[in-house]
């Protein structure tokens, strides 16, 4: 069997979710380097390696696309996941930092990151993702991490989360990130004190 004969007959092996699948990280690669705006869906195709005609058969239209990778690029699973474990304190924030820290490792999820903010005025889908993060799920991390729900707590909350997104979008070259982490950990924790 040749090689076209082999790719074949594993992408028809390929379930539907599978195929979906392969297109938003096609779609991901592309859209970091690139932007939502400037790439156009061949690309996507062929990143993918899939026919422009099935990237419409996933979705609806090019925005369609672009929301469900701008909601991926945002930190919405790291803060669920952290806060569907039940931890508290400490452990909560090192939870959510750890997974803010590994998910935005990688240059394509910070430049995604970048993409996403900048086209929350455009879709208020992206803008109802950002607001859930930034209000319920911070206001919940609070509360769990620092044990109210007040306007300090929030605040220290925000504070935590924009030390993470500093780290990831300048990293700087003389701390490790599990000593920016832990001092900033401990930046939100001592004013608890104060």
């Amino acid at each position: 069997m040749n090689l076209e004969g082999k790719e074949s007959t594993r992408r028809k092996a390929e379930s539907p979710h599978e195929v979906r699948e392969r297109i938003i990280r096609g779609a991901m690669k592309i859209f970091a380097k690139q932007g939502f705006f400037k790439t156009p869906v061949h690309l996507i195709a062929m990143e993918s390696g899939v026919s422009k005609g099935l990237i419409f058969w996933y979705f609806s239209s090019k925005d369609e696309l672009i929301l469900e990778v701008a909601r991926r690029s945002l930190p919405l699973d790291l803060m669920k996941e952290c806060l569907g474990r039940e931890l508290e304190g400490r452990r909560l924030l090192k939870c959510i930092g750890e997974k803010y820290l590994d998910k935005y490792e990688s240059d394509e999820m910070r430049q995604l990151l970048i993409h996403t903010m900048a086209i929350e005025a455009l879709y208020p889908e992206v803008r109802r993702n950002i607001k859930e993060l930034c209000e319920n799920l911070l206001k919940e991390a609070a509360k769990r991490a620092f044990g109210d729900e007040s306007k300090e707590s929030v605040i220290r909350m925000r504070g935590f989360f924009g030390s993470l997104l500093c780290y990831v979008l300048r990293p700087p070259s003389d701390i490790s990130s599990d000593e920016y982490l832990n001092g900033a950990i401990d930046l939100v924790w001592r004013s608890e004190a104060a």
